[in-house]
């Protein structure tokens, strides 16, 4: 009688639980996707400065097998600002050498900080793209470091 008393109840939970809509379960943990502008085309590279201001940037750690070997390099990234002016996400677009200083590079950029431009009132959420460059004295590579990371002054 105790196993059919319980089973019953078990089975009214179990309906009462498969009636629920799947919009009343979810809809209180749904988060509305954050719409960014793309600034990531070099046409609008200039542009992040209407939205959004460093405020606060942090050196890479120059990896200590990197500076044995003489290697200079860079990491170029596809970066997301969110409303608050954080780091939401990023991505690695090149890095040179490969590999190289991506995990010395994401370390840094995840300490910065940015800040709404004055024209910027609605906070809005942008993806910009930033290059963390490393740069060695006597460098081993700086031939091809100055062509694959677009500057040339190590």
């Amino acid at each position: 009688m105790r196993k059919l008393v319980s089973l019953s109840i078990l089975s009214v939970f179990v309906m009462s639980c498969a009636s629920l809509k799947p919009n009343e379960t979810t809809q209180a943990f749904a988060e509305e996707p954050i719409r960014y502008i793309d600034l990531t085309a070099d046409s609008k590279m200039d542009l992040i400065e209407r939205y959004w201001v460093v405020i606060k940037s942090a050196d890479p750690k120059y990896p200590v097998d990197a500076a044995r070997r003489g290697l200079s390099g860079c990491v170029d990234f596809i970066v997301a600002i969110d409303s608050n002016g954080t780091l939401s996400g990023f991505k690695i677009k090149k890095s040179y050498p490969e590999g190289v200083f991506d995990k010395s590079a994401a370390a840094a950029l995840n300490r910065w900080k940015w800040s709404a431009s004055k024209d910027n009132i609605e906070n809005t959420p942008v993806l910009t793209t930033t290059q963390l460059n490393f740069m060695v004295s006597n460098s081993k590579n700086k031939a091809e470091t100055e062509k694959q990371c677009d500057f040339s002054h190590i």
